[in-house]
């Protein structure tokens, strides 16, 4: 009765065709966003009867439950950078993820990284988020590098009132939801351009990029939805809901939709 129907199925194969690099868990949650409420796992079905299932493996979690875990947008933020090159030569982007939403709030592209970038970053989060006007000021989770630590970065940050949470030497698991993120960044765009052409050809595409992550791209730990969903939204609660409604009014139009199919077949009978 809960059988995928033609339609859903013609809706999963015509956007594995326009997009191909999305898996099967992306493919579900990017067919949302165009009405279709199908659950990876059927995704997967239709894509494996294809063919069109690739092989992966992925290494085990090191724990399964979170030591943490905020509860509202902009409670965490991670700040990080990692490398790039622009014709032929190395720059660093420098990005801050607020740990709720994975959602990028500020991101540079720079030809080193000092305390004057990172100070700049953190100015241009403080100030498009309106952190002024909230009354608990984010805890900023950075690794223990010159830049992060230096006394007028310190500074700024007591100055803003946020708080900082360094994290421990050689645990880049301490700032875990950015390290995920820049594996998302490199293997989707940065590693696919051995080197950009100039800095403002990096800017707008990593701009493109950026903004296609915050707003399209599902995310498979926020019931993939996207980043820029919940933000906005800032409660996981609510997201979940919406996600259970929508899963329970999917079903009972492919109830519909199947019953109606069956009538007809036996109406018209045996050719």
């Amino acid at each position: 009765m809960l059988r995928l129907s033609p339609a859903e199925e013609y809706a999963i194969t015509e956007k594995k065709k326009a997009e191909p690099q999305l898996s099967h868990r992306q493919l579900s949650g990017s067919l949302r966003q165009d009405g279709y409420w199908i659950s990876p796992s059927s995704c997967y079905r239709v894509l494996k009867a294809l063919g069109w299932v690739l092989a992966a493996t992925l290494r085990e979690v090191p724990w399964k439950q979170p030591r943490y875990e905020p509860y509202r947008p902009n409670q965490i933020w991670g700040e990080d950078w990692t490398m790039l090159r622009i014709a032929g030569l190395r720059h660093y982007l420098l990005t801050i993820i607020d740990y709720f939403s994975r959602y990028i709030v500020a991101w540079g592209v720079v030809e080193t990284v000092t305390q004057r970038e990172v100070q700049a970053l953190l100015a241009m989060a403080y100030t498009s988020e309106g952190i002024e006007q909230q009354e608990l000021k984010p805890i900023l989770r950075f690794d223990q590098g010159s830049p992060n630590m230096a006394r007028k970065t310190r500074g700024l940050i007591n100055d803003l009132k946020m708080v900082i949470s360094p994290a421990r030497v050689s645990r880049p698991t301490d700032n875990a939801r950015q390290e995920r993120w820049y594996r998302t960044v490199k293997q989707e765009e940065i590693y696919c351009y051995p080197s950009y052409a100039s800095k403002d050809i990096a800017e707008w595409s990593l701009a493109c990029y950026i903004e296609h992550y915050n707003e399209r791209r599902p995310h498979q730990a926020l019931w993939n939805c996207t980043p820029g969903q919940l933000h906005r939204l800032g409660n996981k609660s609510l997201l979940c809901s919406h996600h259970k409604q929508m899963v329970q009014v999917a079903k009972e139009q492919r109830k519909q939709t199947n019953l109606i199919t069956r009538w007809n077949q036996v109406q018209l009978g045996p050719n």
